[in-house]
C-alpha cells in the first residue's frame, strides 16, 4: 500500500506540485497500484476523486490553508507557527495511516497538514520518500529572493531542518534546488536523488512554429498570476508589440486584477482564470505556438515548460533558477535576462518575425519531453520505496 501526501489535491490546485502529484496518481492508477492520497480539505472526510481514495484533513488553525492567498501577511505569520507544530493535524493523519497501513509514504508539500508528519512516519517506522518542490522549507512563501540570509529566514529554515530531519530518500526536481538545500545542511542522512518532474507525453501531431509575420501567433502564460512570476512584464511587452498576436493568460493569483487593468481594452490579451489539466488539453494547448515564462524569481523546476515541450511547443524563459537547465537556447527555446522588459520585447519581436530555420523545433521539444515521461519516473520512484523493484 502506498500513501501520497500533498497539501492540495484536485479539484483544488495551486501550482506545479499539484500537477506532479496528479500525474503520479494517474500513472499509479493505470498500473493498478494500491494507493491513497491525503490532502487538505474543508472538513475531515474520505472521498473518491476519479476513482482515487482521498482523505481530506481539515487544518486545526485560524484559517484553512486553501484560503491562504486571500489572507493578509500579518495573519499568515501566526498561522505558519500553528501549522508547523500542530499535533491535532498529526493525530488526524496518524489515524489515517494506522487504518490504511501503507508500506511507504511519498510526501510532497506539507503546508496545511503540519510539519510533524516526518516525525510521525519515523515513529510508525514507515519508509518515507520526500519530494522538494520549492523553497518552502527555507521561507514560508516558497520563494527565495535572498530571504534565507535574514534572521527570520535563518530561524525558520533551522526549525524546518530539525522537524524534517532526514527522510529515507529526498527527491529534488533539479540540481539547482538540490544545491540550495544541501548548502543549508538539510537532509544530512537522507539518500539524495535528482529526478525531473514527470508528465504524460502527448502523442500529438507536432506543431510548426509560424514563420510568417502575417499569421497570428498564440502565446501562453500559464501559472500563478503574481507579480514575481513576471506577468506584468509580459503584458507590458505585448502591448508595445504591434504584430498580430494573442496572449492567453491561464491562472489565478493576487495580481490578476492588476494584470487585467494593465491589459486595458487590448483584445489581444485574454484571461481564462484557473483551468484543469483536462480543460488545458482540450481548449488551450492545441492552439498555442509559444510558451513564455518570464519569472522574476528562481524557479525550482519549470513544470509548465516540460508540458509545452510535450506538445511540441518551444518556450521563451527568463535565465534564472532551473529554467536555463531545462531550455536549451536556440534549440528548445530561448532565454532572456530576468526582469529585463527591453530584452524580453526584442526576443519576442524577433521570434514573431524571423522564425525561419526553426521548422524542426517542435520535434526537438517533444524528444526533450520524453526524458520526463511518467513511466520512467514511476519506475524509479517505486524502486526508492522498495516496491515492484523488478
Amino acid at each position: 500500500m502506498i500513501a501520497i501526501i500533498n497539501s492540495v489535491y484536485k479539484p483544488n490546485t495551486r501550482g506545479g506540485a499539484e500537477v506532479v502529484v496528479e500525474n503520479i496518481t494517474h500513472g499509479l492508477k493505470k498500473r493498478g497500484e494500491d494507493f491513497f492520497v491525503v490532502s487538505v480539505g474543508r472538513e475531515n472526510k474520505l472521498e473518491e476523486v476519479d476513482d482515487v481514495k482521498v482523505y481530506r484533513i481539515k487544518p486545526f488553525n485560524i484559517f484553512n490553508f486553501l484560503d491562504i492567498d486571500k489572507k493578509p501577511v500579518w495573519l499568515r505569520f501566526p498561522w505558519h507557527i500553528l501549522d508547523m507544530f500542530s499535533d491535532v493535524q498529526a493525530w488526524r493523519i496518524y489515524k489515517v495511516l494506522k487504518k490504511e497501513k501503507p508500506n511507504v509514504v511519498y510526501t510532497h508539500n506539507l503546508k496545511g497538514l503540519g510539519y510533524y508528519i516526518p516525525w510521525l512516519l519515523k515513529v510508525l517506522k514507515v519508509k518515507h520518500i520526500h519530494t522538494v518542490h520549492d523553497m518552502q522549507l527555507i521561507h514560508p512563501s516558497g520563494l527565495l529572493q535572498g530571504k534565507k540570509n535574514s534572521m527570520g529566514g535563518k530561524l525558520y529554515s533551522f526549525v524546518c531542518r530539525k522537524l524534517f530531519n532526514s527522510p529515507d530518500v529526498v527527491i529534488f526536481p533539479s540540481e539547482y534546488i538540490k544545491n540550495i538545500y544541501t548548502d543549508l545542511k538539510f537532509f544530512k542522512k537522507s539518500k539524495i536523488e535528482v529526478l525531473g518532474n514527470p508528465i504524460e507525453v502527448e502523442s500529438l501531431k507536432v506543431k510548426k512554429f509560424k514563420v510568417e509575420s502575417r499569421q497570428k501567433t498564440n502565446i501562453l502564460f500559464l501559472g500563478q498570476v503574481e507579480e514575481y512570476k513576471g506577468i506584468l512584464d509580459l503584458i507590458g511587452v505585448v502591448k508595445n508589440i504591434k504584430t498580430d498576436l494573442t496572449l492567453h493568460v491561464v491562472g489565478d493569483g493576487s495580481a490578476l486584477k492588476k494584470a487585467k487593468k494593465m491589459a486595458g481594452g487590448d483584445e489581444r490579451i485574454k484571461f481564462y482564470g484557473q483551468m484543469s489539466q483536462e480543460e488545458l488539453k482540450e481548449k488551450i494547448w492545441p492552439h498555442i505556438d509559444l510558451l513564455v515564462n518570464p519569472s522574476r524569481v528562481p524557479e525550482s523546476f519549470g513544470m509548465v515548460v516540460i508540458e509545452a515541450f510535450s506538445y511540441g511547443i518551444p518556450a521563451l524563459v527568463s535565465n534564472i533558477g532551473a529554467l536555463p537547465d531545462i531550455v536549451s537556447d536556440n534549440k528548445t527555446g530561448w532565454l532572456f535576462e530576468s526582469g529585463n522588459r527591453d530584452e524580453l520585447q526584442k526576443k519576442l519581436e524577433y521570434l514573431l518575425k524571423n522564425m525561419c530555420g526553426y521548422g524542426s523545433i517542435g520535434m526537438i521539444c517533444q524528444q526533450e519531453a520524453k526524458k520526463y515521461d511518467i513511466e520512467a519516473y514511476l519506475n524509479k520512484m517505486l524502486i526508492f520505496g522498495n516496491i515492484n523493484e523488478n
